[in-house]
């Protein structure tokens, strides 16, 4: 039956003008996702605001996000993990760490979960099993990754250390002695970093030397980048974007979100995930995927038939079938 059903699908592949089958959607909006203390995510535009609710479970106070091509994890202080499709929301799984979840980063297709204990487990972000757990400074309350390096802000007086991601091994890497920081961004040159305080420190993201550092008169939750500006959240929902170069040199804009943020991520408009025909989340493109798809064939994209849509149109169809089959045997990233 499987098999008949793939024979009959290329068959109208080969039916079918190119142009339909490499026609794109248009280009996105930048989507920002924030969650905090109602457990909840919501999503808006990173421009204009408009949040809406996204997902989540309510079962402790939010305080990580993190992203890969077709999730979004979201860690909460009781150490749950929760696994959202990133394109609709629904919910796929839970499962829990030791600890509480300070923050959470991708890092060569793993999750690196952060603890106020210092411990930073290498967690499968499918199944949830802890790989392996690396030693940290005390009191982790932000982590970013460059590459294979490791940033991590302590609870000791606002500083923050550089280890490797896959041993450990951290060593100081600069202060800026205010508090520790709650959000931590980079581009090609600079480690920003900010605090429940407001101080807002610029790092040379080689050396650790410290170029830029002042206060803004409200509390710093979490910090993402967009674009060539920054996106500084309050506690209270506030979202500010400023240049990072020039900081105080004027807010740029301000975004209302219509929950307490502690955590911020950013998805980049018109990039679509690498790997949308990964229905099953599994980071490979196969025959279960396959499975899935024809299980929904013919119906429109409603709840549990979503992922389905690989192409996005609003129903599942020999397009997204074609989609799949182009995309067959590829891993994801």
């Amino acid at each position: 039956m499987l098999h008949a059903s793939v024979r009959s699908t290329l068959a109208v592949l080969s039916a079918l003008p190119v142009v339909a089958a490499l026609s794109s959607s248009p280009a996105q909006a930048v989507d920002l996702f924030v969650a905090g203390t109602i457990g909840e995510v919501y999503k808006g535009d990173s421009a204009i605001g408009g949040f809406e609710y996204f997902g989540g479970i309510c079962l402790a106070p939010a305080h990580a996000l993190a992203i890969d091509s077709a999730n979004i994890y979201v860690g909460d202080l009781n150490g749950g993990i929760l696994r959202l499709d990133l394109a609709t929301g629904e919910f796929i799984n839970l499962y829990w760490v030791p600890g509480d979840a300070t923050d959470i980063v991708m890092h060569d297709q793993d999750l690196l979960v952060s603890t106020s204990l210092g411990e930073i487990h290498r967690v499968d972000p499918v199944t949830g099993a802890i790989e392996s757990t690396l030693v940290g400074p005390n009191g982790i309350q932000a982590m970013l990754v460059v590459g294979d390096d490791l940033f991590v802000s302590s609870a000791l007086e606002g500083i923050i250390w550089k280890g490797d991601a896959v041993t450990g091994n951290f060593q100081y890497f600069g202060c800026g002695c205010s508090g520790p920081a709650q959000g931590l961004a980079h581009d090609d040159s600079y480690l920003y970093a900010g605090d429940e305080f407001g101080a807002y420190i610029r790092y040379d993201l080689s050396t650790g030397d410290l170029l830029d550092e002042g206060f803004f008169p409200f509390d710093i939750s979490a910090m993402v980048r967009d674009g060539d500006d920054l996106l500084l959240s309050e506690s209270n929902g506030t979202i500010h974007r400023i240049n990072p170069l020039d900081p105080w040199g004027g807010e740029l804009d301000t975004l209302i979100s219509p929950i307490a943020i502690a955590a911020m991520e950013i998805l980049p408009g018109g990039v679509e995930p690498p790997c949308p025909a990964d229905i099953t989340g599994d980071r490979v493109v196969n025959v279960l995927d396959l499975i899935d798809l024809l299980l929904c064939f013919g119906q429109p994209a409603v709840p549990g038939c979503q992922r389905e849509d690989v192409n996005g149109d609003g129903n599942v169809n020999v397009l997204d079938l074609i989609e799949l089959l182009l995309s067959f045997g590829q891993t994801c990233a």
